[in-house]
């Protein structure tokens, strides 16, 4: 079926449509819909569209790895904001892993560009990489640094305590995106990050 967009003039604005109308058919049709055929006639275009906007397909996927670290620090960050629990609150911590679980429910075809082989040969850039990582660990970093300056948790590096929190919580995310995982998975992730905070209390 092929998306009609209408006139768009800006070029961020087409790019953002055709990283959707790439997630859409990476989730409906696996790695083959992203074919850059098939990518055009969905998104209304020549097959010149991926080259034009992104360089080609590696520079597509780079696209929607970035855009799927977006999509979680943004989920993350509301997450934090509603969390009635205030700032230096080790629960904060259990909310923000939560939160990942939870995209890679709702998300799952960009939590297969970010951590699983969903295009062959694909290795995202260095500065994308970097700034993924900031989008969503850094503010597992900021929350774990807030526990330490309140005093809620001790720990030698912020960096290190999220890390941790972060490790376990991919750990139950991937299993259960990959369909290995029985039982609730937010009782279990939650009871894993409540074990590393709880290893960090005064």
């Amino acid at each position: 079926m092929t998306a009609s967009y209408g006139a768009v003039s800006d070029v961020g604005d087409r790019r953002t449509q055709v990283v959707e109308v790439a997630a859409r058919l990476l989730a409906e049709e696996g790695p083959h819909g992203l074919s850059l055929r098939r990518l055009a006639t969905a998104a209304g275009g020549s097959t010149q569209l991926v080259y034009t906007l992104f360089g080609g397909k590696p520079g597509l996927a780079d696209a929607l790895y970035a855009e799927g670290f977006r999509r979680l620090g943004d989920a993350v960050r509301a997450a934090l904001a509603a969390d009635p629990a205030p700032a230096g609150d080790p629960e904060r911590l259990v909310t923000s892993a939560r939160t990942y679980r939870r995209f890679a429910v709702a998300e799952p075809s960009f939590f297969s560009v970010m951590f699983g082989p969903a295009v062959p040969g694909f290795t995202p850039g260095r500065a994308t990489r970097e700034a993924g990582r900031e989008r969503s660990l850094g503010l597992v970093v900021d929350a774990a640094r807030e526990c330490l300056d309140a005093g809620t948790l001790r720990a030698g590096d912020a960096h290190a305590l999220a890390q941790a929190c972060w490790t376990v919580t991919h750990g139950v995310a991937a299993l259960r995106h990959a369909g290995l995982l029985e039982g609730d998975a937010d009782d279990l992730g939650d009871s894993l990050v409540r074990t590393v905070v709880d290893a960090h209390r005064p």
